[in-house]
């Protein structure tokens, strides 16, 4: 079949190379120029997918690069996987969506699928989607045209096979079900279908929210555990040695990504458009926006001790990206951390081997993990606890460290 997949990020490429190495043919559509000729060139700038498998394809005619979905002759199916953001306060932003209906709009034919994948609110496909498309396009869902929700189900830097992982799905009807299952079913080995669209939309902010909240739950915890000399860490780990009803969740310095952080707001705009917000999602958001915060003032207590003030010191950041072993710095709490620490009157420079650039708005110079940087430092704060690191390098620089992730030994190191 002729597929389209709108957005070539961590969720779109992915998806892209598995649906082309399942036979069909994918038109891949980028919007920024940078990507957009980074994939002509056969060029993957993410780490999993491989630019051998990339340029495969490319070659064989199944991957195909575009700038823009109106750009690809009418297809069986249109994936849409563009980011889902935040406006200014904090509702959500489904701008990047309506771009892609846009241009779908331009190319969709009577009989086409239409499947979002972009994490949304429960809702948004029957009431907001395709209405739009209807209004763009004159086509009208479920006679025209068929709509599907199927949410990503991604877990960067662990090396999950994305074709293993149980694809989710719901139409707006039950033929939309019908035809998003058949084609997932050429791709994914195990499928799942729920009976309604708001069901799966619900699912991922539930999948997502129940990983966010119980994150702060550790996080509170650690605070009081570390008022009390107690080494949270290991009361965690002696908590998981329960083989049943306990799953182990581990502090730190804040909580980044695409979803989280912008997942619990997702799930309660549409809880209170209900007439029922959560507290719970509104006092987990502010426990983990308050981390990177806390984060500063355990380093500034540890730099006292020393006679070392903040303010005038040289902090190195160890990690950039928002958990180990991506390149992904998406509301990373590096960003956070090192404005509180800039506020502070701290000098701070980043180092992480797997982000090559920074934003120009950033408050700190990226630099290479160096001898040199890390006996210039006053403090050594690691945020994220990639693999590729040269830990020994760091730990005999005689540096105080603050480890935010429990990578280091405790006997060695400071822990958050």
């Amino acid at each position: 079949m002729l597929i389209a997949v709108v957005g070539q990020g961590y969720v779109g490429l992915p998806e892209a190379v598995a649906i082309a190495s399942a036979g069909h043919t994918v038109y891949a559509a980028e919007s920024d120029p940078t990507r957009h000729a980074s994939l002509t060139r056969c060029h993957s700038y993410i780490a999993e997918v491989d630019s051998v498998d990339l340029r495969r394809l490319t070659e064989a005619g199944r991957y195909r690069p575009v700038l823009d979905a109106s750009q690809a002759p009418s297809c069986h199916v249109y994936l849409i996987a563009t980011p889902t953001t935040l406006t200014s306060r904090h509702t959500p932003d489904l701008s990047h969506i309506d771009a892609a209906l846009a241009a779908i709009a331009r190319s969709a034919r009577p009989g086409a699928l239409i499947v979002l994948e972009s994490t949304t609110y429960p809702g948004a496909l029957r009431h907001h989607v395709a209405p739009l498309f209807e209004k763009l396009s004159g086509l009208r869902a479920g006679a025209d045209v068929h709509f599907a929700y199927s949410p990503e189900r991604l877990d960067p830097g662990r090396g999950t096979v994305l074709e293993e992982v149980p694809k989710l799905v719901s139409g707006l009807d039950k033929r939309s079900g019908q035809l998003a299952r058949d084609f997932y079913e050429t791709v994914f080995q195990h499928v799942v279908e729920v009976s309604g669209a708001e069901i799966a939309e619900f699912a991922k902010l539930l999948e997502n929210t129940f990983r966010y909240v119980n994150i702060a739950y550790v996080n509170e915890l650690s605070k009081t555990a570390k008022a009390m000399n107690i080494p949270f860490r290991e009361v965690v780990a002696a908590a998981a040695s329960k083989p049943f009803g306990f799953m182990p969740f581990h502090h730190g310095p804040g909580v980044g990504g695409h979803c989280l952080p912008s997942n619990v707001h997702y799930l309660n705009y549409a809880l209170a458009a209900a007439g029922a917000p959560s507290e719970l999602l509104t006092v987990a958001e502010r426990i983990n926006s308050s981390m990177p915060d806390y984060t500063v003032e355990r380093l500034r207590r540890i730099l006292s001790r020393t006679g070392t003030p903040l303010r005038g010191a040289r902090i190195l950041v160890l990690g950039l990206a928002f958990k180990a072993d991506v390149a992904d710095a998406r509301n990373a709490p590096t960003h956070a951390i090192s404005d509180s620490l800039v506020r502070a009157g701290a000098a701070v420079r980043v180092a992480d081997p797997w982000v090559a650039r920074q934003q120009r708005t950033d408050s700190f110079e990226l630099v290479e993990l160096t001898a040199e940087e890390c006996t210039s430092a006053d403090a050594i704060l690691l945020v994220t606890d990639h693999r590729d690191v040269d830990y020994d390098l760091v730990l005999n620089s005689g540096t105080v460290i603050l480890d935010c992730r429990g990578h280091l030994s405790a006997q060695e190191v400071e822990q958050l």
